[in-house]
């Protein structure tokens, strides 16, 4: 039996090509991760919300850099794949623990709406891209995300940027 493919039509995913065009460029730094259960609420997580390598934020958020400076800091997000906005949610110092390799210094976001598209557990598994414009030497960057809502989305996101692997998220831009 021969494999069908399926040719999506450009209304399912011109308005994600569009979106990666938009704000893909040499001011933006992004990072695209596969959601995980205690990042999405699905298990029990004393604060749940998606992880971002450190070292990536710092860029965003100078302060976070500095040895004795701030533990956290406050920003807002726009979740445009879902037209949700975010104010005023925490990036927070965590180490994260791996099952293969040493602790990775990571910041984890919280402090979101109890209906936020990023705590669903139906959003666990899903790909999400996450793409920050570092402030001016202050700690207000932009931030914007994409949750692929479906597989075609997926499929696209990773013609455009490449797959990413549960447990291995994609930065780069730092």
């Amino acid at each position: 039996m021969e494999a069908t493919h399926h040719q999506y039509s450009p209304v399912e995913t011109d308005r994600l090509r569009d979106w990666i065009a938009r704000w893909i460029g040499a001011d933006w730094v992004w990072h695209a991760r596969i959601l995980s259960g205690t990042e999405t609420s699905a298990t029990p997580a004393r604060r749940p919300g998606p992880r971002v390598p450190r070292a990536l934020l710092e860029r965003a958020f100078p302060s976070l850099a500095k040895d004795g400076g701030a533990t956290g800091v406050k920003f807002d997000i726009v979740i445009e794949s879902h037209g949700v906005r975010e104010h005023r949610v925490r990036g927070v110092r965590h180490i994260g623990r791996s099952l293969f390799g040493p602790p990775r210094a990571e910041i984890r976001i919280t402090d979101f709406g109890t209906s936020s598209p990023l705590l669903d557990p139906e959003n666990t598994g899903a790909l999400a891209i996450f793409v920050f414009r570092p402030g001016l030497g202050t700690d207000s960057p932009k931030c914007r995300v994409w949750i692929c809502r479906n597989q075609v989305e997926t499929d696209v996101a990773d013609d455009l940027i490449g797959p990413v692997e549960p447990g291995f998220p994609v930065p780069w831009g730092y």
